[in-house]
């Protein structure tokens, strides 16, 4: 074996989480090496639909309120930073997320929505049909009611994995691609580093930040992770724009908009391993949500259509913080299934605060990986078992 750098800090994956660590990271001038088993940001990043906003979530909070409250600050605050270092755009823009019924049968759900939102603090506003309409024109003309989190926006996730990374390895980090992390180097009581295939790489400390393959990359740190497929496109936007993230309040899907006029619709959620493909079956749901949430794209062009792997835990939460199983030196930044962009710069906030040896930002006592290891039962998420097996 031989020993290609030594590093302040390591990071394994370079997704929107790993780049953003790394950015964050070398600007307080620690020396960062990321490694990733293949481009920088084109696993789960690349496919993500890129919502993001502050969110209440009866069975995440209080970590998944503040992470998204935080990220949002952040996110527009590295919408000029990044651009200052890059001359490049994260494509960050829209007017909120928008929730709408066009039944009376769904008016309880979109009722214990805005309660829920509202009980956090955020701000929602409610609105009948003609008044949602004149907000978001491209709402049909069955809408009934509607509620608006005027904080909701929109984000190029490719974008943005590909900028922060690119202003990282611009302020010093050091960036292996093609380099798939083969095991752990480990000393006495703690990880020293990383093995990519005969070489090494030295460093105080590790973080695991693959995604859908974080539970993978020793076997004596084991974490429940799956990857959670996703079939997702996206269509022509309408002639009249489209303003906000819009979804309905009864049933699952999304529509969201780009800076260039695109709209991307999705998802699908599949359980079939470490496989992405494009199924007719799959082409079929996500064109239904298309038509069922917004009909004006009915008969609007796909431009394209793509897949990816969400790091999905039972519980929907990402796990942060060290392992005690490894000693000192290593820190888990992995799992945040289907909402990763909406809480990724918190969440890079909080490794960066662990490494700097400050007290995290935001409470992570839920995100830790003892809740997988005392043998006591992890409340699962909905979303673990709302998937459409197709």
């Amino acid at each position: 074996m031989s020993v290609l750098s030594a590093h302040d800090v390591v990071i394994i994956g370079g997704g929107a989480c790993g780049c953003t660590i790394a950015y964050l990271l070398v600007k307080q001038g620690v020396s960062v090496a990321l490694v990733d088993k293949g481009e920088i940001g084109r696993e789960a990043s690349w496919a993500s639909a890129g919502m993001v906003g502050p969110c209440a979530c009866e069975d995440r909070d209080p970590w998944f309120l503040a992470a998204t409250r935080l990220s949002w600050r952040m996110y527009h605050e590295l919408n000029d930073e990044l651009f200052d270092v890059t001359q490049r755009r994260i494509g960050l823009g829209g007017e909120g997320e928008l929730v709408y019924v066009d039944s009376e049968d769904g008016l309880a759900d979109l009722d214990k929505k805005v309660r829920v939102q509202r009980d956090a603090g955020l701000e929602v506003i409610v609105m009948d049909g003609d008044e949602a309409r004149e907000r978001e024109p491209a709402l049909p003309d069955k809408t009934i009611k509607a509620a608006c989190n005027p904080a909701g926006r929109f984000l190029d996730a490719r974008a943005y994995t590909a900028i922060i990374g690119a202003a990282a390895n611009k302020l010093g980090a050091v960036m292996y691609e093609g380099k798939p992390v083969t095991g752990l180097v480990r000393g006495r009581d703690r990880v020293m580093g990383v093995r990519i295939g005969a070489d090494e790489l030295h460093a105080q400390t590790v973080i695991n930040s693959a995604g859908a393959w974080a539970g993978g990359i020793d076997p004596a740190l084991a974490h429940p992770v799956k990857p959670m497929h996703g079939q997702i496109m996206s269509v022509q936007g309408p002639p009249c724009g489209l303003r906000h993230n819009v979804s309905q309040a009864t049933q699952w899907g999304y529509c969201t908009p780009r800076a260039d006029g695109r709209v991307v619709v999705g998802a699908t959620h599949e359980l079939w391993g470490f496989v992405k493909r494009i199924t007719p079956a799959g082409i079929e749901y996500i064109g239904e949500v298309a038509r069922r949430v917004l009909p004006c794209l009915a008969n609007q062009t796909i431009i394209d259509i793509w897949s990816g792997l969400r790091p999905q835990t039972p519980d929907a939460l990402p796990t942060v913080g060290p392992d005690p199983r490894a000693g000192d030196g290593y820190l888990w930044a992995a799992g945040h299934a289907s909402s990763g962009m909406t809480q990724m710069p918190a969440t890079a906030a909080v490794l960066c605060d662990l490494v700097t040896h400050q007290t995290p930002r935001i409470d992570i006592s839920q995100l830790t990986i003892e809740r997988y290891l005392n043998n006591e039962p992890v409340r699962e998420h909905q979303a673990f078992h709302r998937f459409v097996q197709i």
